[in-house]
């Protein structure tokens, strides 16, 4: 069976007596004693995707849901892997294990219903309406304090957490305002352009450079419309579409033109 240096980390075969990376010797009798104690590990526990029966009553009598159950088994297995436990320890520390998951989640638990509480007090309620902070913004912050507690294990106190949680809505609520100040200028930017345009364009006209082209456009007219007088036009996958001249203007739209005559 393949292994890993216990030096460099790189792959080395079950006939290897050195490293082929850096030389380092490998112990087999170490290697062997993993081998043995993983292979309990799952008499033990039966796997991570097929537990054994004794494994499940354990799980449920701590009431441990699948989610302890690997994370027991991935604990168990790092352990082996560093040398802290051996064959004969492996039973032992995975029945070691279960109640202090079930410590754990019972901690976890609570300081997730403290989150809701914190949030549904009045002073975070308060500072919520004044940041202007929608739902899935409150959810967000919910989240990252989950992860925080649970995923990073941070122990967090109430007092962490009200700060926390102020601390964030401070951050969205800056943020918003500065998204609102962008958005004003972007638009002020815009109505400028359009002010700057039209008075171009007014120039362009007044001294006979252009005008609109639209129905009475000569070159819009000569190709827009049929024998009967009917703009001409087809029907597409997303319905009727006119046609535009060469000019790429449509009769409908009477855009300005400074070719117009």
């Amino acid at each position: 069976m393949a292994n890993f240096c216990i030096n460099c980390g790189s792959r080395v075969g079950k006939e290897d007596n050195f490293c082929t990376n850096c030389g380092t010797r490998i112990d087999k009798t170490d290697s062997m004693e993993k081998a043995k104690a993983r292979k309990e590990l799952k008499r033990v526990t039966g796997g991570r995707l097929s537990y054994n029966k004794n494994f499940i009553k354990m799980l449920h009598y701590y009431s441990l849901d699948i989610d302890a159950g690997n994370a027991i088994i991935q604990q168990v297995e790092k352990e082996i892997a560093s040398g802290q436990i051996k064959v004969g320890g492996v039973e032992y520390r995975v029945s070691q294990l279960m109640p202090e998951y079930k410590s754990k989640m019972e901690t976890e638990k609570k300081k997730l219903k403290m989150i809701d509480e914190i949030f549904e007090s009045e002073e975070i309620q308060s500072r919520i309406k004044e940041c202007d902070i929608g739902e899935s913004q409150i959810n967000s912050i919910k989240d990252n304090l989950k992860g925080k507690i649970i995923d990073e294990r941070e122990n967090m106190s109430e007092y962490e957490i009200r700060n926390f949680i102020k601390s964030e809505l401070k951050k969205m609520n800056r943020a918003q305002r500065e998204a609102r100040i962008a958005e004003e200028e972007a638009r002020i930017a815009r109505e400028k352009a359009r002010i700057d345009k039209e008075r171009e364009i007014q120039r362009k006209i007044e001294n006979g450079e252009g005008g609109y082209c639209s129905l009475s456009c000569a070159y819009c007219y000569e190709e827009y419309f049929d024998g009967s007088g009917s703009i001409v036009g087809d029907f597409t996958s997303e319905g009727y579409a006119e046609y535009r001249c060469s000019l790429g203007h449509s009769a409908s739209q009477g855009e300005f033109c400074e070719y117009y005559r």
